[in-house]
């Protein structure tokens, strides 16, 4: 298996509605994009009509944020019926949420909380990821997420606590190199062997990002600026070890004009080409 047994896109970008009009306007040469499922979900009017025509044009991958797959709410079982008809709608080869959870008590906590890495965490979520591949019919990826804190790690490090939910649901992973870094950084380890130890031929999917530094300093994982050169180090480290892969250049706010994004693009999609050349080249040999 390698890419979870999934297309390659290349690199695409994450589709905002502040972006509509220019896409429209100029169909710029993305490869694909990504959107947030539940901002798409039931909308209608002039987005609706700007949106069916981008999706005409442009693969579009679907990726949530409310599912909160740790959490001990039960599942919302109406709310996967409906994201169902949006994936089916958009078309979607594969489809993804944050290995977290959102929901207490029915509460949304807006944040993705981190878990503890136990083995009863990992009984419950997988369970709960069968459930959701049931529902939804394609292939599931979770996302490794920034955490600020960690909530335990007595009985395992978060490595295996990934490594065992994927290999005991048999899901992908959406690898967020972006939260590798940070969170090397926050917990001091080393990003590539965290990467290294991972089933990281599950990896359907990459997310990259960049941050601006908070006045005093730290770091949040904002999504407002271009991908670091520390991330597309590590990003090109991750591609040496596992080839190519559809990649997506996140950006959320203080958003950039199209152009300005379409180059984030463009440097990935030379990376993504770099490898592709030398694993034929190996291939060939």
């Amino acid at each position: 298996m390698k890419n979870f047994n999934l297309p390659v896109l290349g690199a695409g970008a994450g589709l905002r509605h502040e972006h509509l009009d220019e896409i429209v306007q100029k169909w710029p040469a993305f490869k694909w994009f990504e959107v947030i499922a539940e901002d798409w979900m039931g909308i209608g009017g002039a987005i609706k009509s700007s949106f069916d025509r981008i999706r005409e044009r442009y693969q579009i991958i679907s990726h949530g944020v409310c599912l909160s797959i740790g959490s001990t709410d039960p599942l919302n079982i109406g709310y996967l019926k409906n994201l169902r008809k949006f994936l089916d709608e958009i078309k979607t080869p594969w489809t993804s949420d944050h290995l977290c959870f959102t929901m207490v008590d029915h509460t949304n906590l807006v944040d993705l909380i981190p878990l503890p890495f136990t083995s009863e965490a990992v009984k419950h979520i997988v369970e709960r990821i069968k459930v959701v591949q049931n529902e939804l019919e394609r292939p599931f990826l979770l996302e490794n997420v920034t955490r600020y804190i960690t909530v335990s790690d007595r009985e395992m490090p978060e490595s295996e606590f990934i490594s065992r939910i994927l290999e005991e649901a048999d899901c992908g992973l959406l690898l967020d190199v972006t939260n590798v870094h940070l969170n090397s950084k926050f917990h001091e380890y080393d990003a590539f062997e965290f990467i290294k130890s991972l089933p990281y031929r599950r990896v359907g999917q990459i997310h990259l990002a960049g941050w601006i530094p908070e006045e005093n300093g730290e770091i949040i994982d904002s999504h407002d600026a271009p991908v670091p050169p520390e991330v597309w180090a590590l990003f090109e480290r991750t591609l040496e070890l596992i080839g190519p892969t559809s990649v997506l250049i996140e950006w959320d706010s203080h958003l950039p004009d199209v152009e300005r994004l379409l180059q984030e693009t463009h440097i990935a999609n030379r990376l993504l080409s770099k490898y592709s050349e030398s694993q034929s080249s190996l291939e060939a040999a």
